[in-house]
């Protein structure tokens, strides 16, 4: 016998596609069953934001106190730049040590600062994109589908 499965009413998968997708770039589009593609934009945008992190330090690229017009941008990523402001909380650069190892100065700091204000951005159309995806018929099927039987050559 088979059993139905049951899925929420349209409204409450469309919210709760909405929050993943924020939540955790890529999670949204795992909910709505597109694997490849929620798996693509969760490793694309978590190494975009965190190779900003890494070019620029956590001390000062994820700053909501100094940065808070990038910190905007840079929260749309989800999680991630909450992880890196606990992170960068928690930090404490030893005594005697350069501080210049520790936090980094100048063009590179700047370049972090843009790498993952854009990996926000990213993920605001990739929220976007999942809102649009949720309910279409197509994706609710098995991308296989029947086989397509070949055109016939004109005569």
């Amino acid at each position: 016998m088979k059993q139905k499965t049951t899925q929420p009413p349209p409204a409450v998968r469309m919210v709760a596609a909405g929050l993943l997708a924020w939540f955790l770039p890529g999670a949204g589009h795992l909910y709505v069953g597109e694997r490849a593609r929620g798996i693509t934009l969760l490793v694309v945008i978590a190494l975009t934001f965190w190779a900003g992190v890494a070019a620029g330090g956590v001390k000062n690229t994820v700053n909501p106190q100094d940065r808070s017009l990038w910190f905007l941008g840079q929260i749309c990523a989800g999680v991630h730049p909450l992880i890196a402001v606990v992170w960068s909380r928690h930090l404490t650069i030893p005594e005697g040590a350069d501080p210049a190892g520790w936090i980094s100065y100048g063009q590179t700091e700047e370049v972090g600062v843009v790498y993952t204000a854009i990996a926000g951005m990213l993920n605001v159309l990739v929220i976007f994109d999942v809102l649009g995806r949720v309910d279409r018929p197509e994706l609710s099927q098995t991308r296989t589908g029947p086989a397509r039987t070949p055109r016939r050559a004109s005569a």
